[in-house]
């Protein structure tokens, strides 16, 4: 299985979620969700690392990861000191849905990010109406960044933009980007190191909200990602497979608090 391959089956099923339900629906549906509190705003912390808690049934790298529900997970995450709550949305190879995202927005307070391979406007008005307060954009594979970003303010929704190298910052900070996230995960072989974002933290703009995304395993890999001026860090995987959730979110929590380094320029 390749990138490509995720790509092609989004595009596929994307056609067929916009039969089921076209766009002039969800803009309807829009008026009558709520937002959560903001999603940048929840991240901006002076002196505290925040942590961004995932919902990851499954991955491509690790096949199922835990058979727990939304209901039974987000809870933990709020109560374990998360700052905002990401909810994965693809079906056929993190084995997730839209509708986990509607189900978060019941039980949490807390800002939900929509995980997923945007690749039209059409999924962004989705998120929104889902309950959406952010979603991710991916600077390689979103059409129009600018326009991309445009769509999420006019929606009073941030957008995470996932850069992976120095020419993709430099395009996020043209388009307008104002959180920009650096993956450690190499989507070719789709393993993970915390050194891409210790290669690239310095090219985002001090004035950025910073987010380094996957990989994270321990309150050490925390520390070592602090030390880089990262604002917030995404971790899924690790408390997904943790037999104990609350205590894992608690230990990433508060190792973040009175840690974060003042990022180093370029």
């Amino acid at each position: 299985m390749k990138f490509i391959d995720i790509i092609r089956e989004r595009e596929r099923l994307l056609e067929i979620r916009k039969k089921y339900q076209p766009l002039a629906e969800l803009k309807e549906n829009i008026k009558r969700v709520k937002l959560r509190t903001d999603f940048k705003k929840s991240l901006v912390k002076e002196d505290d690392v925040s942590i961004i808690c995932e919902y990851k049934p499954a991955s491509p790298s690790l096949g199922e990861i835990s058979q727990l529900t939304v209901g039974d997970v987000v809870p933990l995450f709020e109560e374990g000191g998360a700052s905002a709550v990401s909810v994965l949305t693809e079906e056929s190879f993190f084995k997730s849905n839209i509708d986990n995202l509607k189900l978060a927005c019941r039980i949490t307070r807390l800002p939900l990010l929509r995980k997923d391979f945007i690749l039209d406007p059409y999924q962004i008005y989705e998120a929104r109406a889902y309950g959406a307060s952010a979603i991710l954009l991916m600077a390689d594979i979103y059409p129009d960044l600018k326009e991309g970003i445009e769509i999420c303010k006019y929606l009073d929704m941030d957008a995470l933009v996932e850069c992976k190298n120095p020419e993709e910052i430099e395009t996020a900070v043209k388009s307008g980007a104002e959180v920009i996230g650096i993956n450690n995960r190499d989507f070719n072989d789709f393993k993970t190191d915390l050194g891409r974002t210790e290669k690239l933290a310095s090219y985002v703009p001090s004035n950025i909200t910073l987010v380094s995304e996957s990989g994270v395993q321990s309150p050490e890999d925390v520390d070592f990602l602090s030390k880089l001026g990262v604002d917030a860090l995404l971790v899924g995987s690790s408390i997904m497979k943790s037999s104990h959730i609350l205590e894992k979110v608690n230990s990433l929590v508060l190792t973040g608090k009175n840690s974060k380094t003042r990022r180093q320029k370029r």
